[in-house]
């Protein structure tokens, strides 16, 4: 892997694309306010489940519960570490405490995991290892339904359990359990893959358009320049902690060679784009997040090749 490789390029150029598309899209009129949420049911409700489905019930990778635990839990670790490092950055930064310092813990732990995270993990690996980074990807949006938005809302977990009852997480249990049980090797599973694979195909692109059209309703008094305190604190974050401390523990503890690809991408990721929709639809300050979103990603085009670089020596990928 080079450490500006074509695959990585076009994977970085095809989510900007995308996204000015959505911008552009809004900006004409062509998609208004009122066709947000159909698209977002279409995605979360659609395309990922149909993603998730097709890529986890037939996938030689996660031979065993075990496996699959392990990726889960990984993700779902990835995410508290993310929340605890950007919690103790916050106020060393002296982000105020309440709703800007807990947006900016849930927005700063956040990494980009499915809609860079996948397009860069598909491009340097195989298929099969983006199987494994749903599955990881699912124990991902666990921790952000349950700690990360009792955190953000400032409710109790309790109340967070809840959210783990969502399509994605029935998809992959459904798919695990084709998957342990054999059934995925049988001819009706594989005829619904063939169906459901150009289905999930439009998740990461539909969503990636999605994000333009809300940025473009957003960014109306965003100003980059503006905050030094979070655009500082989540370069800190983002881009100096959390990559080699990931990757540490990493080459210290993992031993499951697919495993490490994926914490490999996952370690270089800038923060995530659809992090300040829930941020907006949890009350949080909408523009703070969209800020950590915005830096992050203006800096990745350079800071997430080195860092893969720098991983892929580190693990021996």
């Amino acid at each position: 892997m080079d450490l500006f490789s074509p695959e990585l390029g076009m994977a970085l150029a095809g989510l900007g694309a995308l996204i000015l598309l959505g911008w552009f899209l809004a900006s004409r009129g062509w998609i208004g306010p009122q066709a947000r949420q159909p698209i977002m049911r279409l995605i979360i409700w659609v395309f990922f489940p149909a993603m998730i489905f097709d890529r986890v019930s037939r996938n030689p990778l996660i031979a065993s519960g075990g496996q699959a635990l392990l990726y889960l839990g990984a993700g779902f670790l990835l995410i508290l570490t993310g929340y605890a490092v950007a919690t103790a950055v916050g106020a060393l930064s002296g982000i105020p405490a309440g709703v800007r310092r807990r947006t900016f813990a849930f927005s700063a732990g956040v990494n980009n995991f499915g809609y860079l995270g996948i397009p860069v993990t598909a491009a340097l690996f195989d298929r099969d290892v983006v199987g494994v980074l749903l599955v990881h990807n699912v124990g991902v949006e666990a921790a952000v339904w349950t700690v990360g938005i009792a955190m953000l809302s400032g409710s109790s977990l309790r109340k967070g359990m809840a959210n783990l009852l969502q399509p994605m997480t029935v998809a992959l249990f459904v798919a695990l359990a084709v998957n342990l049980s054999g059934l995925g090797a049988t001819e009706t599973v594989g005829f619904l893959c063939q169906v459901l694979q150009p289905v999930g195909d439009c998740a990461i692109p539909v969503g990636t358009l999605l994000s333009g059209i809300y940025l473009h309703e957003l960014l109306g008094g965003f100003r980059l320049r503006e905050d030094l305190r979070v655009s500082l604190g989540v370069i800190v974050v983002r881009w100096l902690v959390m990559p080699p401390l990931v990757l540490g523990v990493v080459a210290c503890c993992v031993t499951d060679l697919s495993l490490r690809q994926v914490m490999l991408v996952q370690a270089a990721m800038p923060c995530g784009i659809f992090t300040f929709l829930i941020v907006d639809l949890f009350k949080g300050d909408a523009m703070l997040s969209l800020r950590c979103s915005a830096v992050t990603m203006a800096l990745c085009a350079v800071v997430t090749p080195l860092w893969l670089k720098v991983g892929r020596v580190l693990l021996e990928i």
